[in-house]
């Protein structure tokens, strides 16, 4: 008999903590999930930023010192095509060179830094 008692009460107890824990009725009756899965949507594209900014920021700082290099090296190579004549116009490509090399040595005199810290 004292066996019967003890499974009542271990159940009760069960019960008790399961209904404890359930969440019960929905609170939100009526709430357009759809729509608040578009707002999700919106908002993480708008937070989400350009994929040639995202992998930028995947590149080892040399990299990225070598590219902005390129980027204003570019500079003399327009320059020297336009204002330079004949074989001349290869000097734009040596200032261009000369600037990428600069910015990977920046690059990877800045990793040097944040690695010393």
């Amino acid at each position: 008999m004292s066996s019967n008692k003890e499974r009542e009460r271990i159940q009760r107890l069960r019960d008790a903590q399961i209904n404890q824990r359930s969440p019960g009725e929905s609170k939100i009756r009526g709430y357009d999930w759809a729509a608040h899965a578009k707002r999700g949507k919106e908002i993480k594209k708008k937070t989400q930023k350009p994929l040639p900014l995202e992998i930028y920021e995947v590149l080892p700082s040399r990299w990225k010192g070598a590219i902005a290099g390129f980027v204003v090296g570019l500079f003399p190579l327009i320059a020297g095509q336009i204002f330079l004549e004949g074989d001349w116009k290869l000097l734009g490509l040596v200032g261009m060179l000369v600037c990428l090399i600069i910015g990977f040595v920046v690059g990877a005199a800045t990793t040097y830094e944040d690695t010393k810290r």
